[in-house]
């Protein structure tokens, strides 16, 4: 099945929707054969799925932008710390580390982030809005 807007469909890929609870990421398209390849987690363990585009550009019609923030902001930068010769990131959870170098401290940053938005746990809680 060939896809009427392949520029529309090739736009998908590198973003991100949620279906069943799950983040998903969109690696590539085709939009020769109508499907995109996905990426998700399950049961702990990241799978690559096929999906129809036409349902990949629904549901990112369909939800909230969803986007990878923080990975590289400034914000994230300062996040990682240095102390007593180790290296720990600052998370709305706590403080985690040691790691031996910033590096190693800067990547585990990333998959907790990372993970955080797959569980959902982003954002600050909603205030209760008066009125």
């Amino acid at each position: 099945m060939q896809i009427k807007n392949v520029g529309h469909a090739r736009r998908a890929a590198g973003r991100l929707f949620s279906k069943e609870g799950r983040l998903h990421l969109v690696l590539e398209v085709d939009a020769t054969t109508g499907v995109a390849k996905v990426s998700c987690r399950v049961d702990d363990t990241t799978q690559v799925i096929e999906m129809p585009i036409s349902d990949v550009i629904k549901r990112l019609g369909s939800s909230d932008p969803l986007k990878l923030d923080g990975l590289s902001s400034e914000r994230t930068e300062v996040r990682v710390i240095e102390k007593d010769n180790c290296w720990f990131y600052r998370a709305r959870e706590g403080e985690y580390g040691p790691y031996a170098d910033k590096e190693a401290a800067k990547r585990a940053l990333k998959r907790h982030i990372l993970l955080a938005q797959e569980d959902g746990r982003t954002g600050r809680p909603a205030q209760a809005m008066s009125g």
